[in-house]
This record gives structure tokens, C-alpha cells and sequence, in this order.
């Protein structure tokens, strides 16, 4: 008879598989410690684990992005966010993540609308930020805001890193599991873009945890309103009704935007900036 999985083997194997070597260990481990209670052998556990992997995260990539070349195209350009090249490099490799792909024909209405009228700006907590920080040049910020961003995978982190040095921006970027501890910095905005329905695959108690454990005056929350395949299925009116019941309970003033490819709240949560 087999011994049963332990987690910390399940966490091996799928850190040794290449679409997962750099994601956040602490995530992985949190995942494998809730599938090997519903599983009798390693294989399952570590199947069941990088499933829940792939719709937390992993589909978000139809391939691992080249950030090697992605950083030699960055060192070529100028150090100035708003010249052509600059924009162009940031739209072009926007494309390499579903969320930001999706976000690029109503980039510059969605920052606008979401953000015009809060300026100045001067501190932005972006989780789970993908590509996000890439669209800079389409925020109305002022020029020395503060940028934190957050997200799962060590290599984008360290990409954004060196997009934040390179166009001289007061930014961090640092790897981040939500579902086990909100970064602590206290912003005047915080982004938490089509990021619920995602963690909510590996916890559906995570969304009330979570905001309430942002510090922050405003936090932008956006859904979907289609599948990554393109398909509708009514998912605006589902998040709708689920969301706005959340922040009822919260108490929580909000504004509802309704972009072509995305629904968004901005909660006025009140926090103090420090």
C-alpha cells in the first residue's frame, strides 16, 4: 500500500514543472495542502493542484512569455514612458496576458473614467497585477506616484522591476499570495483587477477577506464579462448580484462602470493614507 501524498512532495513536482517553476511557493503549498485532503495518491494531488493552478493564474498565458526578449527590447528604448516606442513596447507585450489583452481597446477610457476625477494621485497598490503597471502611460497619475505591485510569479515580478527602473518610476513589484496576506501599504488607489472570481477557484471565502484587508481610500474591483474563450454566460448580471450583495454587508459606497469588456467598482473604502 501506498504512502498517502505530503504536501510538501506535491509542492516539488509542480515547481519542477516548467509553466510553474516560478510561482509563488507559499501559493502552490496553500493550494496542495487543501487538494491532498481530497485525494489517496501524489499523481492525483499534484493533478488536482496544478488544475487549480491553471484557473487561479495559469490560464491567463497561452505560453510563457519571453522576458528575456522582452528585456532586451526594454534596455533599446528610450527612458521616457511617453514616447511612441515606449507605449508601443508596452501594448505590444500586454498582449501576452488575457487580462491585459483584453483591457487594450478601452485602455485609456477605462483609466480615465476610473481615475480622472481622484487626481491627484499619489500612491497606487496594484494585486495580482499581471502586466497591469504596463499601462502607466495610460493612467492619469502624477509623475512621481508610487506604484506597488503584487503578483504571483517571481519572473514577472522581476520584469516589472526592471520596467519600473528603466522609466525611472518610484514603483516595487514583489511576489504576493493573496489568499494568505494582503500587502500592508497604505495608498490612496488600490487595483484588484478581474482577480476575485480567480482566487475565489481556490477559496470562496477569500473576496470579504481580502478587501477588508486592502488599506486604502479607493479600491477599483473589475469582473469579466466574458470567458477567456469569448463566450458570454451571463456572468456581468452573476458578479453583479454577488458583488454588490458583498458590499452591503460591508456597507461600503461604490460606484458601478460598465466598460465592453469589463465591469468595474470603485468602493470608497475610506482607509487613511499614511
Amino acid at each position: 500500500m501506498s504512502a498517502a501524498p505530503d504536501v510538501e512532495n506535491i509542492v516539488e513536482e509542480v515547481l519542477a514543472k516548467k509553466k510553474y517553476h516560478s510561482i509563488d511557493r507559499d501559493l502552490v503549498t496553500f493550494i496542495a495542502a487543501t487538494e491532498i485532503k481530497k485525494r489517496a495518491s501524489l499523481k492525483e494531488a499534484v493533478k488536482a493542484t496544478t488544475g487549480k493552478l491553471h484557473q487561479v493564474a495559469g490560464a491567463y498565458f497561452k505560453e510563457t512569455p519571453d522576458y528575456a526578449g522582452y528585456l532586451r527590447e526594454l534596455n533599446s528604448l528610450p527612458d521616457a514612458l511617453c514616447d511612441p516606442s515606449s507605449r508601443q513596447f508596452c501594448m505590444n507585450s500586454m498582449q501576452a496576458h488575457a487580462s491585459t489583452h483584453e483591457r487594450l481597446p478601452i485602455l485609456a477610457e477605462f483609466y480615465t473614467t476610473l481615475l480622472a476625477d481622484l487626481q491627484p494621485i499619489s500612491s497606487i497598490l496594484d494585486l495580482a497585477c499581471g502586466f497591469n503597471p504596463l499601462a502607466l502611460a495610460w493612467m492619469p497619475l502624477e509623475k512621481d506616484t508610487r506604484y506597488f505591485a503584487a503578483d504571483i510569479f517571481e519572473d514577472m515580478c522581476e520584469f516589472i522591476r526592471q520596467f519600473f527602473l528603466h522609466f525611472h518610476i518610484r514603483g516595487e513589484a514583489r511576489v504576493s499570495n493573496l489568499l494568505a496576506h494582503i500587502p500592508q501599504e497604505s495608498v490612496q488607489v488600490a487595483l484588484l483587477l478581474k482577480t476575485l472570481p480567480c482566487l475565489e477557484q481556490a477559496d470562496k471565502e477569500s473576496a470579504r477577506r481580502i478587501l477588508l484587508g486592502i488599506r486604502a481610500q479607493y479600491v477599483i474591483v473589475s469582473f469579466p464579462v466574458r470567458s477567456i474563450g469569448g463566450r458570454e454566460k451571463g456572468m456581468p448580471a452573476h458578479y453583479s448580484s454577488q458583488f454588490e450583495g458583498v458590499l452591503s454587508e460591508l456597507g461600503w459606497r461604490y460606484q458601478k462602470f460598465q466598460f465592453t469588456s469589463e465591469l468595474a467598482y470603485r468602493i470608497e473604502k475610506g482607509d487613511e493614507v499614511t
